[in-house]
């Protein structure tokens, strides 16, 4: 039977290049510093019972694992794409596999390595992988040795880059060791099909079976499927299956369900389907198949359906790494981006710009994300092909993906010929292996001449994805739609403004990013003149080809036709500094910042992103003493039918709130607290928030994004950090370093604030509050008991946060 191994923990690790002239020896593989010795045999010399002295010069880490973000920020590296050095390192895996397995296939499955990696097993070459961001796999079964310790090594070279923000670098996405049955189905090997508006019950099930004997094997298919409860409600009929030696063959079956539950991004609901392959008399293979019963389509004057009903996509476009971890993002902490996004009510996520962490995808069919999957470059080569080739075999049975992006942004091909051909190749080889979803492409630059050219050539993707609105002009989805009527329309890329969390004066610690001259015949895209060279909290800076959070969201919402659109981005991300150069290392693109706090421009995306539920929000902080008497603007966020603001009890006028937009008032300042009460349309109060003044920092408190942790030695803690006053409100301007312990079955994970020019380390157990808050993240460590974290800092009431791992 199959047996699934994580090979996540405990890798020895060597960064560099330096691991000294003479070999080293791990178990049964030889590393040799010369590379021109990478290609070969590196040396098999058996499994080693003795210590070994050479390993106490390497260290011990899990995986997911960026060692990029071990390093320290340097000039030397472009703020553009994180300030950090990469370079090469080395790791090292033992594993063990039993005698009785020895007429087994053994299967090596990587998530994600970044990047041009070669593997190598007990000292023989297995293959080499460029693509930092698809998954791969190799069957080392001839390489293994049996009732013996194995060892595999990965080589890695990260210097090249692939984007043009931080990659991070690593085996940064999770491992496993597959035993298999000589007869089995292969990696990636089921793909689950569901119905149609006619017909949505209908469940098409192709399955791939293959054969690794030396002689040809007759076998029997057996499939189930499972509903969201867990009741069986679909037994197949057994297909018999007769396949030659070393080969492998594809069976297809056709059935229906009764009353199926759909699934939706309110109600993410997923089935089971449990196939088994019986072999000699006996099963010898078992997988299980997530997947959600659902239809949809775009249409190209109503814009996106899910299951028939019209669905406003409410997009963000995400890069993949997070404060505290770099791009090594723990499975329970990709869940936790997806529902931070999901609480601002964003219901679609694009993956901008490559191939998603799989653990993403989990999170986004059980949470009920629409996902718009991403390769990372377009071409027709080889390389490229299999690159979306792998994207498509494996996320194909994500109820979540409903789209396949193949590219963004290719500027130097996109208006060509050979673009044309190129995409036109992309899209058939995507439609070939998964007829269900849909393509499309986010075109940038004048998108709307260039589409001109791809329909005259007689290609369209199916979704056509413009980012940003080109040249300023939101009536260029309007030309776009009188001239295509038929060509359905997304926003694909949109906003493109810049915010800081908390930050309401100008930063005068910052340089600003060299601005191309034919960018300053656009002087209106660039800071308030009362905030120069500042990304401020109020969200009014903006790249020469983006616009505000109110335009952007006004333009999609007020034509039907517009599917929906992606903003960029939901988080801030490093790299891409704008406006800002060294010292800054982060992005201030997000929505979210790095942490994934909201900034203050979220909460226009949270009133109407969700007006079915109340929201009112008012900043700046209240605390500008020595400006008593100054006019200090104050803006809400609400989704209410009018909002009253009072500033110690003195009402200063309600105001009617615009829908789809803000209220600005120019309060003069005075210590205190300011409300805002908000009321519906029958003029009842129905929110009421406030700013208070607050005293000098004084104490900390902990709140966990959850109240449990699983002892599984992969589950994670989210605790957001605040340095209150004595009466328990954030302080805005605390900037205290803590200091960080955990203690029982758990480990600091690593630390982070969301500031954008911090260059304090992730990795350690001090970290600085930005604007009053930080984050930890905590993980399991594999043993049940009680979790102590203990946070401390310099004239602050210390706290502690108590639970079990369980």
């Amino acid at each position: 039977m199959r047996d699934v191994r994580s090979l996540n923990k405990n890798w020895y690790f060597h960064p560099g290049e330096d691991i000294a002239d003479d070999a080293r020896f791990f178990g049964n593989v030889q590393i040799i510093a010369n590379e021109t010795n990478l290609w070969q045999k590196a040396g098999n010399h058996g499994p080693s019972k003795a210590a070994n002295p050479h390993i106490k010069t390497w260290r011990q880490v899990d995986v997911p694992h960026d060692y990029a973000l071990e390093g320290e920020f340097t000039s030397s590296v472009a703020a553009g794409v994180g300030a950090l050095e990469r370079g090469k390192a080395i790791y090292v895996k033992h594993f063990e596999l039993a005698t009785a397995d020895h007429d087994k296939r053994i299967h090596l499955e990587f998530d994600g390595v970044f990047r041009d990696c070669q593997v190598f097993v007990n000292g023989s070459f297995v293959g080499r992988h460029l693509s930092g961001y698809t998954s791969f796999g190799f069957d080392i079964s001839e390489l293994c040795e049996f009732g013996a310790v194995n060892a595999v090594a990965v080589h890695i070279d990260a210097t090249d880059n692939e984007l043009w923000s931080y990659e991070g670098a690593g085996i940064y996405r999770s491992v496993r060791l597959v035993t298999t049955s000589p007869v089995f189905v292969p990696r990636w090997g089921t793909f689950v099909r569901t119905g149609t508006a006619e017909q949505p019950n209908k469940v098409i099930i192709e399955t791939k079976l293959a054969n690794m004997t030396y002689e040809a094997v007759s076998c029997e298919l057996l499939q189930e499927i499972y509903a969201p409860s867990g009741e069986l409600v679909c037994s197949l009929a057994p297909v018999a299956a007769n396949i030659d030696a070393i080969e492998q063959v594809t069976l297809e079956q056709t059935t229906q369900l009764e009353n199926p539950v759909l699934w939706s991004v309110d109600n993410p609901q997923r089935y089971t389907l449990v196939t088994k392959v019986v072999y000699d008399g006996h099963e010898c293979d078992q997988v299980e198949t997530h997947f959600g019963v659902r239809y949809f389509n775009f249409d190209p004057e109503q814009g996106f359906f899910l299951n028939g009903t019209p669905l406003k996509l409410k997009g963000v476009c995400c890069h993949q790494d997070h404060a505290c971890v770099g791009v090594a993002v723990p499975p329970a902490v990709q869940e936790y981006r997806v529902a931070r996004l999901k609480d601002l009510g964003c219901n679609a996520f694009r993956t901008s710009h490559n191939p998603p962490d799989p653990a993403l995808l989990d999170a986004c069919d059980k949470l009920g994300m629409l996902v718009m999957d991403e390769v990372r470059l377009s071409g027709s080569t080889p390389e490229f092909l299999n690159q979306l080739e792998s994207l498509v075999l494996r996320d194909r049975n994500h109820p979540s993906v409903i789209m396949w992006s193949i590219g963004p942004e290719e500027m130097l091909i996109q208006h060509t010929e050979q673009g044309i051909k190129t995409f036109k190749r992309m899209q058939h080889l995507g439609k070939k292996l998964d007829p269900s979803r849909v393509t499309t492409y986010g075109m940038n630059m004048m998108w709307i001449d260039i589409c001109d050219l791809h329909d005259q050539a007689g290609f369209r993707v199916d979704v056509f994805g413009a980012n940003y609105r080109s040249s300023q002009r939101s009536e260029n989805y309007d030309d776009f739609h009188a001239k295509y009527p038929d060509w359905p329309l997304i926003g694909s890329e949109t906003f493109g403004g810049g915010a800081t969390r908390g930050l309401f004066e100008p930063d005068q610690s910052q340089l600003p990013v060299k601005i191309a001259d034919r960018w300053l015949e656009h002087p209106d895209n660039f800071p308030d003149p009362r905030y120069p060279q500042t990304a401020s909290a109020y969200g009014q800076t903006f790249t020469p080809w983006g616009y505000s959070i109110e335009e952007t969201w006004q333009d999609c919402l007020a034509r039907p036709f517009m599917a929906g659109t992606f903003i960029w981005t939901g988080f801030d991300y490093r790299g891409e500094t704008f406006p800002y150069d060294w010292p800054s290392v982060i992005s201030r693109f997000g929505i979210l910042d790095y942490c994934g706090f909201y900034k203050e421009i979220a909460h226009y995306l949270r009133a109407w992103w969700r007006t079915d539920n109340p929201h009112l929000f008012i900043f700046p902080h209240w605390n500008w003493q020595g400006r008593e008497g100054e006019l200090i603007d104050v803006w809400c966020y609400a989704n209410c039918a009018e909002v009253e603001l009072v500033l110690n009890g003195t009402s200063l006028g309600k105001k009617p709130m615009p829908a789809n937009y803000r209220l600005e008032w120019q309060v003069p300042f005075e210590a205190g607290t300011l409300t805002a009460i908000g009321y519906d349309a029958g003029g009842q109060e129905c929110l009421r928030t406030y700013r208070k003044t607050t005293q000098a920092p004084a104490q900390i408190a902990l709140k966990p994004h959850k109240q449990h942790l699983q002892a599984d030695g992969e589950d994670c803690l989210v605790i957001e950090v605040h340095v209150q006053d004595a009466q328990g409100e954030v302080h805005p301007y605390a900037d205290n370093e803590l200091t960080f312990s955990v203690e029982g079955a758990a480990e600091l994970l690593g630390l982070g604030n969301g500031n954008p020019h911090s260059h304090e380390p992730d990795k350690g157990s001090r970290r600085r509050v930005f604007h009053g808050l930080a984050q930890a993240i905590v993980k399991s460590t594999g043993h049940s008991g009680e979790v102590k974290v203990r946070v401390e800092g310099w004239r602050l009431e210390p706290a502690e946060l108590i639970l079990q791992a369980e």
